[in-house]
This record gives structure tokens, C-alpha cells and sequence, in this order.
């Protein structure tokens, strides 16, 4: 799979109908949110703002900037950006000089009979009759991916303290039978999965990426609901995202507790940018400096807005270096080579780049 080039449309829904978008955009512009959106409008269409009066000439501008290539010149050309880790359902084009695969994991695959099903069906497994036989397809599917390129698997923070064999294997059952799982039953059983997942991860050499916080009902997604999965899995690296948002606090201490898990900061600037400021602050109290990652996008349209995030993480970065060194802390060097580890080293040795 390749970035899809041809196809940047997060301006169809303006040129449908502004009227309906504007009151919207009145709402958000001045949240962290919309922030990467304004810095990228400025940067490479030359206004400060989306308004009635200039919106169709952006949308104009932007059509025309969308044309095959556009990914790598906004990543490399305009980024900097050496390698870009893709979190998606297929891994990319093993010969893609740009793109990691970060790959949904098996356990998060297995939300009906149907899906199961495929995912077995992927390897040439036997039919399932038992976890046992589900965790072995897993095992082989994750053989594979990894044969493929795939550099990191994808799972999230679940509602579950500690995962029992016996209400996984009902709740198998019931998948096996056709039942549609009720959410508390599927935690159940994907929570069970998961420690095969990291079992494997580590067998491999390859990380998981967990999803914390920040989207829907984020209790079911709490940074502090891993402490059991991650202590249970000291042989596998633990690629925290979002810096656990809300609970930035609780994320800080996992990482700092626990020597398998490491704190990305992918996505956290646009969510909450003070909020990211404070913890980097406590974090460098409380948190080798090895073990953090300043920055990652997440998104997939309007591409251009890679690089509005990316200066809204030099600003907090920087805000928070300088703050050491201007109360003679550290030095500058000393905040360059952390600037450096944050951005650069650290992702690169924890991905074995």
C-alpha cells in the first residue's frame, strides 16, 4: 500500500457547503486543534485564516497542490521528516523509502465470528475450537507481518485489571456461536489475547503501540488500566501514545516506573498544547530522557497540517528546554542534545531504524 497521492480531500466538505462549516470553524480556531490548520494555511497559502471571503481560493490553491508526490513534500521537503511510522489495517510498500508499518494487532482484530474467521483463514489455519488454537493463529499472522516489514503492532488501554482465561474462553464461545459480543465481553477476550500479542511482540523483537485516552468515553481507555499488562510484560517495549490525555500525570509515572514503556507524544500538542508544555516539564523530573518521543502527526488528510503540528512541538519543546537553561539547570548543550534524543535519536533506536 502507498500513500494515496492523488487524494487530499479535506476541503470537500468547505466547498459543499460553507455556510453549514463556518459556525464550526468560528467555534474551534483559536483551540489547539485547529492550530496545525492555520500555521499550514499561512505557510503554503499565504493567508491567516479560513473566511468567507477567501475559502474557495484555498480550496482552488489546495486542488492544485494535490498531485502525486504531495506526501513526500511536505514529509521531507517542508519536514524534514526522515521515516514515517503508517498506522493502518495493511502495511505499506515494503520498498517505500518513507513509510514504517505499524499494524493493528491480532488481539484487536477479533470482534466477530466473520473477522476471526479471516484472520485465521490469512495464515491457512485450522478452524478455531479454543483459545489455544486462536492464539496459535495469532502467533503465525504476526510471523508473517513481521516477515513483511511490519515494525510495530497497535493494541489500546482496556477496562480490564487482569485478564481471565475463563471468561475469555466464554466469551469465545459465544463469538464461536455466532453471538455479537457485548462491549464487556469483547474487553474480556481481547484483554486475554493481548498478553499473547505481547508474548509474541517480544519473541520478534517488535514493540506495541497502545492507544490512551483522548477519544469517546477515554475512562475505557485509561493509561493507568496498563500498569498490570506492562509489569506482566517486561520483555516487550510499550510504545504509549498520546501521552496518556487526560491522565498525562499517570502516563508520566507508568513510563517512569516501568523500563519497558516509553512516552510518545503523537498527536498530544494539538490536543492539549499547555497541557503538553506542563507534563514535558514534570517529565524531565521524573523520566530518562531516552524515553521520550516529542512528536507525531496522526493524520491523514490535508496533509499539509504535518507540518503545523510539528511547529507547534519545536515551540513546546523548546518553551520547555529553555526554561531549564534559563534557570541554569542545563546548559545549551545539554538542551540540544535532548532536543536532539527527543526528536531523532530516541525513535530511531527504539524502532531499530
Amino acid at each position: 500500500m502507498r500513500f494515496p497521492e492523488d487524494s487530499n480531500p479535506a476541503f470537500h466538505c468547505i466547498a459543499d457547503d460553507w455556510d453549514a462549516f463556518e459556525p464550526y470553524w468560528q467555534a474551534c480556531k483559536h483551540g489547539s486543534y485547529a492550530r496545525p490548520l492555520r500555521i499550514a494555511l499561512q505557510e503554503f497559502y499565504g493567508v491567516d485564516d479560513l473566511t468567507g471571503e477567501n475559502w474557495r481560493e484555498i480550496v482552488r490553491k489546495a486542488n492544485e497542490n494535490n498531485t502525486p508526490g504531495i506526501y513526500r513534500r511536505i514529509f521531507k521537503e517542508a519536514c524534514g521528516v526522515e521515516r514515517s511510522v503508517l498506522c493502518s489495517g495493511s502495511l505499506p510498500d515494503a520498498d517505500d523509502p518513507l513509510l514504517l508499518g505499524n499494524i493493528v494487532a491480532p488481539s484487536m482484530q477479533v470482534t466477530s465470528k466473520q473477522s476471526m474467521e479471516g484472520l485465521v483463514e490469512k495464515v491457512d489455519g485450522a478452524s478455531v475450537r479454543t483459545l489455544d488454537d486462536l492464539i496459535e493463529a495469532m502467533g503465525r499472522w504476526m510471523e508473517i507481518q513481521a516477515a513483511d516489514g511490519a515494525i510495530e503492532f497497535k493494541t489500546r488501554a482496556m477496562p480490564v485489571e487482569r485478564p481471565s482465561r475463563e471468561k475469555a474462553g466464554e466469551a469465545l464461545s459465544r463469538l464461536l456461536a455466532g453471538v455479537a459480543l457485548c462491549t464487556d465481553e469483547s474487553n474480556e477476550l481481547c484483554t486475554y489475547l493481548r498478553e499473547a500479542d505481547a508474548k509474541k511482540a517480544a519473541e520478534l523483537g517488535l514493540p506495541l503501540a497502545i492507544h490512551t485516552g483522548v477519544w469517546g468515553d477515554f475512562r475505557s481507555l485509561s493509561v493507568t488500566d496498563l500498569i498490570g499488562f506492562v509489569g506482566r510484560n517486561p520483555e516487550t517495549k510499550m510504545d504509549i501514545y498520546h501521552l496518556g490525555i487526560p491522565e498525562v500525570r499517570s502516563a508520566v509515572q507508568v513510563v517512569k516506573n516501568f523500563r519497558n514503556a516509553y512516552l510518545n507524544l503523537c498527536w498530544a500538542h494539538v490536543v492539549a498544547n499547555d497541557m503538553v508544555v506542563a507534563t514535558l516539564k514534570e517529565a524531565l523530573d521524573m523520566v530518562p530522557t531516552n524515553k521520550v518521543f516529542a512528536f507525531g502527526a496522526d493524520y491523514i488528510l490535508f496533509i499539509e497540517k504535518v507540518y503545523g503540528h510539528l511547529q507547534m512541538a519545536r515551540e513546546n519543546v523548546a518553551q520547555v528546554l529553555g526554561d531549564r537553561v534559563d534557570r541554569n539547570l542545563m546548559d545549551l548543550s545539554d538542551a540540544e542534545e535532548i532536543l536532539r534524543m527527543w526528536f531523532y535519536d530516541n525513535p530511531k533506536e527504539f524502532y531499530g531504524l
